[in-house]
């Protein structure tokens, strides 16, 4: 029994075995590095680039933080997509130790990096030149040390990695949509289909514009609620989820658009449900299934339903 014991006592935790591989590694692989890169300048100006990186990440991480609190899906896309963008990087890194830079490129990368560092301080002020910059600085550190055709040998790392730069992707996806579209398109094409859905129902729906209108009340369907969001958040997770399952392209876009044709579909119900609730139920239930609990319980019955399309697309063979 003291055997035992003592052998109990002797048995590292796991949070001892964390600590005991994050010390091996600063000491193996991080210092070692670090002393090698102060004695170029290509070394200390990638340095300078990656301190961009530190200074930049107070101002992106809270806000997701605090949005991952409220329900936002933004702070477990972006981590996924970072490290399956790092992952793709670290499964070809044989390849990256055998590509080297031109003078040219050398000269670029550290024209970008410097000018990420120089203009940064001067960017605090809001986090969209922040990103900018920080794109830059990435941008020239695999420039001025893989060269300009890192970019289009390795374009799925590359666009993941970029994309997490941001930390609202979606406000991005927003000004790219409402620039190619006309105004209020996706709004009032949620209202019609809404009316017209609760007219098979029984009730006597009509849409003008984006206003849903009974005869009692009548609710408006802004950008908030014409599924757009949730269908860039699926989008995004079809990639992710695609990726993660080593699916071919053909697929991980088949997922991608199945994620986003069901927000969209998902978002007809949701917009029934307000309409009844303003109308007929009072305040207090239009708030609860506009707010937070509501929009969490459609996402859930949304995700469920996207688990199994996306798993038997996955699962689906060739005909032979």
């Amino acid at each position: 029994m003291s055997q035992t014991k003592s052998r109990k006592k002797k048995r590292p935790s796991i949070l001892q075995s964390l600590r005991t591989s994050i010390r091996q590694s600063v000491h193996n692989a991080i210092l070692p590095w670090l002393k090698a890169s102060v004695k170029t300048w290509h070394g200390r100006l990638v340095l300078a680039g990656l301190t961009v990186g530190l200074c930049y990440l107070p101002a992106w991480l809270p806000g997701l933080i605090t949005r991952a609190a409220q329900g936002s899906a933004g702070l477990p896309l972006l981590s996924v997509m970072v490290f399956l963008g790092l992952q793709q990087l670290w499964k070809r890194r044989d390849q990256l130790a055998q590509m080297h830079a031109s003078e040219e490129d050398q000269f670029l990368g550290h024209l970008l990096i410097g000018c990420s560092v120089l203009l940064f301080p001067f960017c605090r002020f809001a986090i969209w030149p922040q990103s900018i910059l920080w794109l830059l600085a990435l941008a020239g550190i695999a420039c001025s040390t893989w060269g300009v055709s890192f970019f289009w040998r390795y374009p799925v790392a590359v666009g993941m990695l970029a994309l997490t730069a941001y930390p609202k992707p979606g406000v991005m996806a927003r000004l790219v949509w409402t620039a190619l579209t006309p105004p209020e398109f996706l709004e009032r094409i949620m209202a019609q289909a809404g009316a017209t859905a609760l007219r098979v129902i029984g009730h006597p729906a009509i849409a003008d514009g984006t206003v849903v209108a009974l005869p009692q009340g009548a609710v408006d369907v802004d950008w908030g609620c014409n599924g757009f969001n949730m269908a860039f958040t699926m989008a995004a997770a079809g990639l992710i989820m695609g990726l993660f399952l080593k699916q071919t392209w053909p697929k991980v876009l088949g997922m991608m658009a199945i994620g986003a044709v069901l927000a969209l579909i998902f978002n007809v119900p949701r917009i029934m449900l307000l309409t009844i609730a303003s109308v007929y139920w009072g305040d207090a239930a239009f708030k609860f299934w506009h707010g937070h609990w509501g929009g969490q319980l459609f996402s859930s019955v949304l995700f469920t339903f996207y688990y199994y399309a996306a798993r038997a697309l996955a699962n689906r063979r060739r005909p032979a």
